[in-house]
């Protein structure tokens, strides 16, 4: 069962929608991400760089700047061993060495040293005579290694966009030089939600215009970011997705040697979206700081040697099969655990398994997530004692609820849908019957929601609707996919295809008309549920929830509704 809902959000003040060339269904498509104002839809509709606030007006900028200006000696970049982590070094590497500057990088590894700059990596600069230290993607909350650096003599810049500490409602910020953080409480940057790319972007932006070389600025960068942007699931809207659009863009023109030689290995023909960036290119970059080290996705970016670059990302496409594999291996596993009736009827899944490697726990944890519509959190071994990853669904505040039980953790951290976690083994029982003792979840809060943007009947539907709805590209978080609704829609046809029968090509009828219709889900629990579904004469009549695309077989395009939901419709004759 899941609940079907018409989403019905409404304008702040009066738009005449058609005057800005728009249909009725798009007009509340925009209604539905938010866009209640003439303005935000028409930015929305027209999105430009221009669009982007100053940078000088986030907090230190101004300040971050004049400090790389007085530097003569050693920068070091400190980042991160994620897409955002990658990208962000990317960035300020090529961008630094641009302007002249001797600079060199260093990322911590994610099992030997864990998140963020360690106090060794502070001493080992001072052993490089390093100058300045940039963190970027991390740095807001690694007090102990700044403090460090401080004692070295060594200055330093945090570029991070993770939440300021706070201890009885005050921040807490580390000793650093400058730091480039919108989330600081005296920072005026109006749009807040940026990751480690964007302000990296930015902040080399800046210093390429008060140089007076921003015309010898690698264009490059603002790919980089878009692709930092998307893989760390910021939200697509306002300045992120100006900032996404523009980088995809030059994506698809650009002849940069590892970026093209990473699209090689996927096989990826034509234009790059944000599709391939979310769910081809960006977990192949993520691949290498999960299973060995995020130094080898660095290199593929900054290598101007074809065949290093190529067999480079030959490995991390391999690597990355590598960690599709351990995750599918894993989810089986945990799933296993949920055959006991015990396990499956828990409204929260706090599953344990220490082969499971920590590096994909959260991945795991969200696949498990979205099939049962539970929170889930998946807990493995660390490097001392327990270390959990979570994902949440909307009726569960994962950090406020987990919270609750956080006098069993050693350390805990998150948000409202993840959540991340260490524990001494000992605790784990307590610690789960504690935090399933308050979950506070009903039987409602897990029924699944289907949220359809307006009701559009197929016969409206036409390869210009597909076309139109490109405007509302790329798709992510804060920004989804359109999804349309129709009701008594005949099932005159359907095949299953597929190595692993999940694939459904349906010949749909509605008003005397066959449409194409494709459905990616389990064949037999297809045909079981056709099998209940049929009415008293055979038929089989559904309402869908649907997405029109186009499907392009031997130079040929055919429109084809590509189908999310169905169920057993009231509607019809």
């Amino acid at each position: 069962m899941k609940y079907w809902s018409v989403k019905n959000n409404q304008p702040q003040e009066t738009i005449d929608f058609r005057a800005l060339g728009l249909t009725e269904w798009e007009y509340r498509v925009l209604l539905n991400r938010g866009l209640d104002t003439k303005n935000a839809i028409e930015e929305y509709i027209h999105p430009s760089m221009e669009h982007i606030a100053s940078p000088i007006t986030m907090k230190d900028m101004v300040k971050a700047g004049n400090i790389l200006q007085s530097v003569k000696g050693k920068v070091r970049i400190v980042g991160d061993y994620d897409c955002d982590g990658t990208m962000s070094t990317t960035i300020l590497l090529k961008g630094l060495k641009g302007l002249g500057y001797d600079v060199d990088y260093d990322i911590p590894h994610r099992r030997k040293d864990g998140y963020g700059m360690q106090v060794e990596m502070a001493d080992e600069a001072a052993k490089d005579g390093v100058e300045l230290i940039i963190t970027c993607d991390n740095g807001i909350a690694q007090f102990d290694a700044i403090r460090r650096c401080k004692e070295l003599g060594i200055k330093v810049i945090v570029i991070d966009h993770h939440q300021v500490v706070k201890k009885d409602g005050e921040e807490i910020l580390p000793e650093a030089d400058a730091i480039i953080n919108p989330h600081q409480e005296q920072c005026r940057y109006p749009f807040k939600e940026l990751c480690g790319g964007a302000l990296s972007y930015y902040f080399i932006n800046y210093l390429y215009t008060i140089s007076g070389k921003i015309e010898e600025l690698d264009l490059d960068l603002i790919g980089f970011a878009a692709i930092a942007t998307i893989c760390d699931v910021m939200i697509l809207k306002g300045e992120n997705r100006n900032l996404t659009i523009a980088g995809l863009e030059r994506l698809n023109r650009t002849d940069h040697i590892g970026f093209n030689a990473l699209r090689e290995a996927a096989s990826i023909r034509g234009d790059v979206a944000g599709y391939h960036i979310g769910f081809i290119i960006g977990p192949t970059i993520n691949a290498a700081g999960r299973l060995e080290t995020a130094k080898d996705a660095v290199e593929l970016f900054l290598t101007d040697d074809e065949s290093f670059a190529q067999k480079t990302a030959i490995y991390l496409r391999d690597l990355n099969a590598k960690r599709q594999a351990l995750t599918i291996e894993g989810t089986k596993r945990l799933e296993a655990q949920l055959q006991s009736p015990k396990e499956r009827e828990q409204l929260l899944y706090i599953l344990k398994d220490e082969t499971i490697d920590e590096s994909i726990a959260g991945i795991i944890a969200g696949k498990l997530k979205s099939k049962y519509n539970r929170p889930c959190i998946v807990i493995t071994r660390g490097e001392n004692g327990l270390k959990g990853s979570g994902r949440s669904i909307e009726a569960y505040n994962m950090v406020e609820n987990i919270r609750k039980s956080e006098e069993y953790l050693t350390s805990f951290g998150g948000h409202a849908m993840a959540c991340g976690l260490s524990l001494n083994r000992d605790r784990f029982v307590p610690f789960k019957l504690d935090a399933l003792e308050k979950c506070g979840l009903n039987e409602r809060d897990l029924i699944p929601r289907i949220r359809l943007d307006a009701i559009v009947s197929i016969d409206k539907v036409s390869f210009e609707t597909v076309s139109r709805l490109e405007r509302f590209q790329p798709y992510g978080n804060g920004n989804p996919k359109p999804l349309f609704g129709a009701t008594g829609i005949y099932i005159r046809d359907f095949k299953i295809f597929g190595k692993n029968k999940n694939v459904i090509k349906l010949t749909l009828h509605y008003k005397g008309r066959d449409y194409d219709g494709i459905l990616f889900k389990d064949g037999d629990e297809f045909i079981a549920f056709t099998q209940t579904a049929r009415r008293s004469d055979g038929s089989l009549l559904v309402d869908i929830a649907y997405v029109p695309t186009i499907d392009t077989y031997r130079d040929k395009n055919t429109l084809q509704l590509q189908i999310e939901e169905l169920r057993l419709s009231k509607h019809g004759d």
